[in-house]
């Protein structure tokens, strides 16, 4: 049922060495950026103790990182480190299970590979030792850099490094799950990001004894250089096994190319008036996942609206809970959008857009069709936010002005998030292959300013100009910010048409 599984090991190692080397990168380079920054910022244990009260006082510190136990460099370093981590590994880990499955069935060289002598289950063993090879080189290359360059306390650095690399193979095991269950790529990414987010932003209001139910719970049960319990990387590799148990399941049982939950099947109907434009075929494709995921942010937020109308911390009001999970939404909200955006890059490079550009549809249309749809989809989305968290803030408090105020808040981000889009479709009109890179690339580093200007090390100008500056918890913007970004994006557009026009198609 294996076999062939050590050949394709080293043919997706070749293949993505480059993609491997960036996601070890960055998994490596994030905390030991921390560790610098935070011992030039933190040069002395009064500046520790200061910052550690601060950020006990800070109540989005406190929700989105937990509890600070203790006042070392190393403590500090790995209570920063230790969510955004588990994101870079996590993420990475999902994305690359699926691009492998799901992603490859979807462009039919799944088939060619199952035509070889390969076993059934070959595909997803290969990803999971390459992944777990991956989390583990992370996991060596983190103690090796803390341990002999920044001089930290051997255990604890082998305990915080083996709980990132075994939450990056839990999430791995997550997205290889999710490319069984869901029949198309894009559906199975969507759903794997989002059990990530799930996973990463509910310790504020889940108890302190289930937190280590969720992945957010890990670096806080590990204590890495305090009260170290090195029984939790356990934990994620529990998950790990779960989901590969469900995953081997599934896959001697399902046939190639199909999920769990198939698509649903077109109509029996003429389909003149359906698809009889770009536009309506872009919305067959597109909308019923643009739908899905307005109502899952919709439903997720009334949830969070409703606990927000009683909760009550010695540092964290409702409100301030609030604001931190529509800031977290708004986060998902833009992968969302450059995965949404980067669908038609999809229909090219799978050779659908051509035989579809033979006809008397013109480029401009074909392409109008999928930035109208990138550029509602954010709006829509948005929309399901602040509706969802203002009626169920508004259920449990009472009165419809939180309703208000919440959708105000969300759709506050769509320039951002159509600057988003904008950039992606210029990527993909001007230079195709480099849309997906350059789209995700955009997501990132913006995540990555949050990260630094709540460190301190970026100034308020330059968070600012980024997508996710002006709707911060913690800033206080006008509307110049909003404004330029959705000049941006008219610009963006305008270049990514201009270029899809008068080039090439790829091959």
């Amino acid at each position: 049922m294996r076999a062939g599984a050590w050949v394709l090991v080293r043919f997706i190692a070749r293949r993505d060495r480059g993609l491997i080397a960036l996601w070890i990168g960055v998994a490596v380079a994030l905390p030991l950026f921390n560790a610098y920054s935070l011992a030039v910022l933190l040069p002395s244990e009064e500046t520790r103790v200061a910052f550690a009260e601060m950020s006990v006082a800070n109540p989005i510190s406190r929700a989105l990182l937990g509890p600070v136990h203790g006042t070392s460099i190393e403590s500090l370093v790995a209570w920063r480190s230790g969510v955004q981590s588990l994101l870079i590994t996590g993420l990475g880990g999902l994305l690359f299970a699926v691009r492998h499955t799901r992603a490859e069935e979807d462009s039919g060289r799944g088939e060619l590979v199952a035509a070889r002598p390969v076993g059934r289950h070959a595909v997803v063993t290969a990803v999971t030792v390459v992944a777990a090879v991956v989390n583990l080189v992370v996991a060596a290359l983190l103690t090796v850099a803390l341990t002999f360059g920044f001089g930290y306390p051997p255990g604890g650095t082998v305990l915080f490094a083996l709980t990132v690399g075994a939450g990056g193979v839990a999430f791995a095991a997550c997205g290889l799950l999710a490319a069984q269950v869901w029949q198309s790529a894009p559906a199975a990414r969507g759903a794997a990001v989002g059990v990530l987010v799930a996973g990463l932003v509910p310790g504020v209001v889940v108890p302190e004894s289930w937190i280590g139910m969720f992945p957010a719970g890990w670096p806080r049960l590990a204590r890495a250089y305090g009260a170290e319990r090195w029984w939790v990387p356990l934990l994620p590799l529990v998950f790990a096994a779960v989901f590969m148990l469900a995953v081997y399941a599934l896959s001697a049982r399902r046939d190639l190319g199909a999920g769990v939950l198939r698509d649903r099947a077109g109509g029996a109907g003429p389909v003149r008036g359906r698809l009889g434009s770009p536009l309506a075929l872009v919305w067959r494709l597109r909308g019923g996942q643009v739908a899905g995921w307005s109502f899952a942010l919709g439903t997720a937020g009334a949830g969070v609206g409703w606990v927000s109308a009683s909760f009550e911390l010695a540092t964290l009001t409702g409100h301030t809970l609030l604001a931190i999970f529509t800031y977290v939404f708004c986060m998902v909200v833009a992968c969302l959008t450059v995965a949404g955006t980067l669908r038609p890059y999809t229909e090219e490079s799978r050779g659908r857009a051509a035989p579809l550009l033979a006809t008397p549809t013109t480029r401009t249309r074909w392409l109008g069709g999928h930035t109208a749809l990138s550029l509602a989809a954010p709006v829509a989305m948005l929309l399901a936010v602040g509706v969802g968290t203002g009626a169920g803030n508004a259920l449990g408090a009472g009165g419809v002005a939180p309703i208000l105020a919440q959708v105000g808040a969300a759709l506050f981000f769509v320039p951002a998030a159509w600057a988003i889009a904008g950039v992606t479709i210029a990527a993909y009109g001007l230079r195709p292959r480099a849309a997906v890179p350059v789209g995700w690339a955009v997501v990132v580093v913006s995540g990555g300013c949050v990260a630094l200007w709540e460190a301190g090390t970026i100034g308020d100008t330059v968070f600012l100009l980024t997508p996710f500056g002006y709707v911060h918890p913690s800033v206080s913007s006008g509307f110049v910010a909003p404004v330029g970004f959705a000049l941006v994006a008219v610009v963006f557009v305008v270049a990514g048409g201009a270029g899809f026009a008068r080039r090439d198609l790829l091959a």
